[in-house]
Formats: structure tokens, sequence, C-alpha cells
């Protein structure tokens, strides 16, 4: 796989501003900025990464990460969420905002910024130096609250981040980003997937003993954080025509308790480790996702690595895979 940037070898230092970065082994949040931590040191850079304490254990034994207050704001099931519940929380973001510019300016001698999510790590954490280089990696939901956000404040930012390189995940994604920050000169964009990691392979029979599962019988998985952006209704709704089907979900979030109120049939899994949701993929006949706003959906990336099939919404470029991967499905529309 090719790893971040223009897959040069590098060295020298990184420093990696990021909201999501596993707190412990086998945490699935920010995989896909752990991913390329690995990749980057694997080609001798020394990597320091920034990233908010979600709890008071964080179990990370990683010398070079850098936990960092947030008071509560970031963390399972995601930091929009987790200000909707509580809005005292973004006091949270802005101490880890503070807190980050005075690390960056400790490790002065950093030869390139990576700031995972545009907003807050790109701006207003990243984008106040000049040196080093500043290189941006685009999500999808950092894109989407940018264009929510007014019309001057957005030309600001556009002015900040210009001369940065952009990594989007999504073709789809790059275009809404250049319509967000508008006509002004922009920051480089480019499409790039985030990296990628699985573990060594299993068959599916090893997944299906691991889990309990008959080697027979059809199953169905939906993977991912149960919030509403992530439409789990639509995907079960779709789960429940299947006939003589084991319909599994992988994940937790505010959504729960209605879910499973509405669909008594499916088996609510709950949050697991990454391992373990890997695990399901392997094991499952079929992923299902409904989710319209995505970039480069993961959980479809992994379920194709993995080698199962996916019948999904059309979200990012997902039309685009699906005409080079005969096992991608997407359907149009909006379901």
């Amino acid at each position: 796989m090719t790893g971040p940037g223009d897959g040069a070898t590098r060295s020298g230092r990184s420093v990696i501003v990021t909201t999501s970065y596993p707190a412990s082994p086998g945490d699935p949040s920010g995989h896909f900025v752990a991913a390329e931590v690995a990749e980057r040191r694997a080609r001798g850079e020394r990597v320091t990464v920034l990233a908010p304490r979600v709890s008071e254990s964080n179990g990370h034994e990683d010398a070079d990460v850098r936990w960092l207050p947030a008071y509560g704001a970031f963390g399972w099931p995601g930091a929009l969420a987790r200000l909707r519940e509580r809005p005292l929380r973004l006091l949270g973001v802005v101490r880890f905002v503070l807190a980050a510019r005075r690390e960056l300016a400790r490790l002065g001698d950093a030869d390139r910024v990576v700031a995972h999510f545009i907003l807050p790590c790109a701006w207003p954490i990243a984008a106040r130096r000049a040196r080093p280089p500043l290189e941006i990696v685009a999500h999808g939901s950092d894109v989407r609250l940018l264009a929510r956000l007014p019309a001057p404040l957005r030309r600001h930012i556009a002015r900040r981040l210009a001369g940065a390189e952009v990594r989007c995940a999504s073709d789809e994604l790059r275009r809404a980003l250049a319509a967000a920050l508008g006509p002004l000169p922009q920051p480089k964009l480019r499409v790039e997937p985030p990296a990628l990691t699985l573990p060594p392979s299993r068959t599916r029979a090893g997944a299906r003993a691991e889990l309990g599962l008959d080697a027979d019988e059809r199953v169905v998985v939906v993977v991912g954080r149960l919030v509403a952006g992530k439409r789990v209704d639509v995907a079960l709704r779709a789960a429940s025509l299947i006939p003589r089907a084991r319909t599994a979900v992988v994940g937790d979030g505010p959504e729960r308790t209605a879910l499973e109120r509405r669909f008594p049939a499916a088996r609510f899994i709950g949050r697991v480790t990454r391992p373990t949701a890997l695990a399901w993929l392997t094991a499952a006949d079929v992923l299902l996702s409904a989710s319209l706003q995505e970039g480069a959906p993961s959980v479809v990336r992994e379920a194709r690595a993995l080698g199962t099939r996916v019948v999904a919404l059309a979200a990012g470029d997902l039309l685009a895979w699906a005409e080079r991967d005969e096992g991608l499905c997407v359907l149009s529309g909006r379901a």
C-alpha cells in the first residue's frame, strides 16, 4: 500500500495532530491515524502524536504520543455527538487547542506537521505556523462542519490554509472542500484514502468458529457508530428483507436503544475491539452500509480487503469503486 504523501522515502521528524487516536491496544478510534504513524515510522521518520486524553487511564504505551487535556470533548461516539450531549464540553475543545499549540511550539525542530481533520487540528491549531510544511488530511465530518460555518470565517480559514497540502479521502470530498473554501487561493488538494492496516488473514470458517457462528448460516453485518448520520435503521430495514439471515450490529452509540426496540430480531454486539470487529467482517456473508456521509468508508474498504461482499448506498467515491470491484454493489439514491 502506498504510504501517506507521494510514497517517497522520508526521514526526519514529523508531528501528527489528531482528535482521534487509539487510547489502548485494540481501540478502534483513529486506527487510520495509527496506520499512518506506523507507515511513517517504518520509513525511518520519528513521529510524535498530539492527541486528546479521553480517559484518566489511557493505556497506550508510546513515549511519542502526547495525551493532551480535553475535558471529555473527544472520544466515543464522536466529538459532535459528545458536544450535543453536553455543550459545555466545548471548553474541552478550547483546552485541547491551547495545549496542542503549546506542544507544537515546543517541538519546533519538526520537519513536517500533519493535521488529521481540518477542524480543529489544521485550523486553528497547526495553521498558526508558517514552518514546518503543513499537510492536512480531510476525512468527511470535518469538511461538512467547515461547509456550515459562516462565509467570512470560511474565507479566513482558506487564507490560513493556503499553501498547505491536503489529502482528501475521496474525489467527492475534494470537490466539497474546494466549494467550502471558496474562490480564494486554496491549499493543494489531492485524493488519497487514509492508510489502512489489517491483521494476518484468517479464513471465514476460522472467524465464525471464533465468534460462535454456525459454518453454514447466512450472516449479515452492520458495523459502525450508532449515530443518526450512519443511517443504521436503513441498513437494518434492508437486512430484514434477506430471508433466513442472522443480522449482527457491531458498534454502539446514542441510537442503540431506539434501534433495539425497532429491530428486535437483530443481534446488537456493542462496541468491541478493532480485532473483534474485523473478525465479524471476515465471518459475514455481506456488509450493509447505508451512510451517505462518508469520504472513503473504512469499513467498506476493510470488508473488501477481507473478501466480504458489500452492499452500500452511494457515498464518497463508492460508485466509481464499484466499477472496478465486482464484490461491491452500490445503490444510487437515498433509500
